[in-house]
């Protein structure tokens, strides 16, 4: 009865009774979210190698293929050389629209030490005083997101990745290991994205990109459209499908700088993809309009070794089309049919996921005459239309295939799954283990690739490699590394139309050390 009463008399003062919640100590309540978000990656490399451009315009930003027409080939000397990125990522959910919509944009700060100063360009700078303007912009997109919802939609200038998974609240390292390993599509563009959980098991991603605009009022872009799906068909298995369509009717216009863009273009021979020549048909230009399909699946077992020590992952991809020359003789020149496969296994031996030992096997089809009887046998990549698009890493390798821990120089021997359209056979052989775990580790890898169409007077055999890395974490995100390459050139290099070099180059090699660092 007492109680009742003081109750009663505290609720006519207009007193509360304080509640479980409200006698929780403030150290133990959830902060509120915040409305601006900053993270930021910076990633210093500093190199010691016997490979490096001939051409002096070509020192600064240097990519595509080893030998090829960006100039590298090995010297005899050691080129030492030191470079630096920030990457900023900004986050703006504002609390009015209860999270509804969030803007996101990522940029990118890359210099070689000792570079140039008070100029304008990307990729430059590191001079004595600084001033280099050298910003640039990789993403800048909203994201419309109703409370929950199990769908989102992502417009603008974003990451453009070949898995159904949303590159905005997924890590690289989940891109690198899933649907077709960014070996097609790895890169920024700007478009639309739709993202949704079909069902607890299935995710689906639908996107439309505008990968090249020339005339507003003309049709001479190119276009793609993507639709991928990812199910979880049972406790172990993933299963992906993927279709793909490609709209080309630029006629080679637009793309980057003098090099250009598309199967006809300089880009594509400078990042080592499939050049293709219509004038082998008899066609008077180079002037072409295609219709480029990808349809494909892919598969992992046991990804992240979550219920025992053997996973599994790979794809298989068929590149299908037409391609009609455009100009005095028009008509249709080509059709496109190709293939890639991939498949990789990983034993897990000890405690944590970098004890273990992994095989991985890579082949795409190659073509043994280019487009001249009609056929175009080689595998096509986003390499064909930009630089770099197709960036191909899990194997791990650091010279025969693209090692993605650069800033400023990214080449390699084999830079496009397409070898140039000769296709290629490579395998991978890696083994790591946690010295320490999660502190310090170290891995020990073997590579070696054959080109599946010998190049005019050359052989099969494009090289094999060897590499080592070891890396400690200072902190939590804050780790530095020590890796190394050599690789023997193997007598595909025999071929001078393989090599601007007059003489077949010497075996390259490499060691740089890193720091890393994401903040929060």
């Amino acid at each position: 009865m007492r109680l009742r009463l003081l109750l009663l008399l505290m609720a006519c003062a207009g007193l509360t009774v304080p509640t479980l919640a409200q006698r929780r100590p403030a150290h133990t309540i959830d902060p509120k979210p915040k409305e601006w978000t900053f993270i930021g990656y910076s990633f210093t490399r500093s190199s010691f190698s016997n490979v490096t451009p001939t051409n002096d315009v070509l020192q600064g930003q240097v990519i595509g293929r080893l030998y090829g027409s960006n100039s590298t080939n090995t010297v005899p000397r050691v080129g030492m050389y030191t470079e630096q990125r920030f990457v900023p990522f900004i986050v703006y959910k504002p609390d009015i629209l209860d999270g509804y919509a969030t803007f996101r944009t990522l940029m990118k700060i890359d210099y070689t030490f000792g570079d140039q100063s008070y100029g304008i360009g990307n990729n430059r700078g590191g001079g004595l005083s600084g001033g280099q303007v050298n910003l640039q912009t990789l993403m800048a997109n909203v994201d419309i997101r109703p409370p929950d919802a199990k769908w989102n939609a992502v417009i603008g200038l974003q990451r453009m990745f070949d898995n159904p998974l949303d590159p905005n609240v997924n890590t690289l390292d989940v891109a690198q290991t899933t649907g077709y390993k960014l070996s097609f599509w790895g890169t920024q563009a700007v478009g639309a994205s739709f993202y949704a959980d079909v069902n607890p098991t299935t995710k689906l991603r639908l996107g439309a990109f505008q990968l090249w605009e020339n005339q507003v009022s003309r049709d001479d872009d190119v276009l793609l459209w993507m639709a991928d799906a990812k199910s979880r068909v049972s406790t172990n298995w993933e299963l992906g499908y993927s279709l793909w369509y490609l709209r080309d009717t630029a006629k080679g216009a637009g793309g980057i700088s003098i090099l250009g863009q598309g199967l006809t273009s300089a880009l594509a021979q400078y990042n080592g993809a499939v050049r293709l020549d219509l004038r082998d048909l008899g066609a008077s230009t180079q002037n072409y309009k295609a219709n480029l399909f990808w349809t494909g699946v892919n598969a992992a077992y046991n990804r992240d070794f979550i219920t025992g020590p053997l996973s599994a992952d790979g794809f298989a991809i068929v590149n299908m089309g037409s391609i009609d020359s455009v100009g005095v003789k028009t008509g249709h020149a080509a059709n496109v049919f190709s293939t890639a496969i991939n498949a990789q296994v990983q034993y897990k031996y000890g405690m944590t996921n970098k004890d273990k030992v992994s095989l991985e096997a890579l082949f795409t089809s190659g073509d043994t005459n280019g487009i001249s009887d009609g056929n175009v046998n080689s595998i096509l990549t986003g390499n064909v239309w930009g630089s770099p698009v197709g960036i191909y890493g899990s194997h791990r390798a650091f010279l025969l295939f693209p090692d993605p821990q650069v800033v400023n120089r990214y080449y390699s021997a084999v830079h496009d799954l397409s070898n140039m359209g000769y296709g290629t056979t490579a395998l991978f052989l890696n083994a790591s283990k946690d010295f320490i775990p999660n502190r310090f580790s170290g891995k020990l890898g073997l590579a070696t690739a054959i080109s599946n169409v010998a190049p005019p007077n050359g052989g099969n055999f494009i090289g094999s490699e060897i590499n080592a890395e070891f890396k400690y974490n200072l902190k939590v995100f804050l780790t530095v590394g020590l890796s190394g390459a050599y690789m023997v050139n193997g007598d595909f290099y025999n071929s001078a139309t393989v090599r601007e070099s007059a003489v077949k180059p010497d075996n390259p090699w490499v060691v740089f050390t890193t720091l890393s660092w994401l903040m929060f």
